[in-house]
């Protein structure tokens, strides 16, 4: 049984892009998956024209592999927006891969942390960063690298089998909670944390009675069993180095629908989960 209707991933054509969509992305249950390309615009229209005709080609040989592998897929190959006034941002990539994904109404983006860049960056990737900050559908980040000359993707066979589920407490949670249970019936066991980073020394023992007893409520709504853990400190340093610790194999994270330019220069949980954590991580966004 398909966990998700259409699920969308962007790919640049590079070696880490095509090894997890071929090796991850069929073993997330969908009834329909959406392969996009983007070709930056350049203005020589003869040398934007053979660049759609190389990258068509290439995209009809990948939507055939992940055929032969079971899935039902198709691909478009998009342009950027040409517009000269348009700031760069709005410009990159991931606009227009989040513009598919609201024309093809998916119910998840798979992005690979990592893209054409990444033997010579460490971090993750701008374009999987953009994604994660500016889309209103959940996108699940697979940690991927080169290891050794050999490349890694973290992406386990059953990926939703243990995840931790990252709660704010908020009406977000009510967001994420709801999220999870696409994929409950993969579930085996999950971890429900809630980070404390607010209040004063003398109300923490009220603070996290209060915080565990919210996490109850929502673990009764699930199927599976939860294990319900309350911490303080740094939200997202904790939720990555639980995940570790209880080695989830997902991390599953809400996004609030802060301001695009204070998220930048503040950062939020979300994506400072998604830069530091060793697996897959889930952003579901709460607007």
């Amino acid at each position: 049984m398909e966990m998700f209707g259409k699920v969308l991933f962007p790919t640049d054509f590079s070696e880490i892009s095509l090894y997890a969509l071929e090796n991850c992305v069929p073993r997330i249950k969908a009834e329909e998956v959406i392969v996009v390309h983007v070709i930056e615009y350049v203005q020589d229209l003869k040398v934007l024209e053979k660049l759609q005709m190389e990258a068509k080609k290439k995209m009809d040989e990948v939507v055939e592999k992940l055929k032969e592998k079971g899935v039902n897929a198709k691909g478009f190959v998009t342009i950027g927006s040409v517009a000269p006034a348009i700031s760069r941002e709005a410009r990159c990539p991931s606009m227009e891969i989040i513009d598919r994904a609201y024309c093809e109404m998916v119910d998840l983006i798979v992005i690979p942390s990592k893209g054409k860049h990444a033997k010579r960056i460490a971090t993750i990737g701008s374009t999987a960063l953009n994604v994660v900050r500016r889309s209103g559908v959940p996108v699940l980040v697979v940690r991927c690298d080169y290891k050794n000359g050999e490349i890694e993707c973290e992406c386990v066979e059953e990926i939703f089998k243990r995840p931790l589920i990252a709660l704010d407490l908020s009406q977000c949670s009510d967001v994420v909670t709801s999220f999870v249970r696409k994929f409950e019936e993969e579930v085996e066991k999950a971890t429900l944390l809630h980070v404390i980073d607010y209040g004063s020394i003398e109300e923490l023992d009220e603070l996290v009675s209060n915080a565990k007893n919210a996490l109850s409520v929502h673990a009764e709504k699930f199927k599976f069993d939860s294990e319900i853990i309350v911490e303080t400190g740094d939200p997202a340093n904790e939720i990555v180095s639980k995940a570790v610790e209880r080695k989830n194999t997902l991390i599953v994270i809400g996004k609030t629908g802060r301001s695009l330019i204070r998220e930048i220069l503040l950062g939020s949980v979300a994506t400072e989960a998604v830069k530091k954590s060793k697996v897959p991580t889930l952003v579901v966004p709460c607007k």
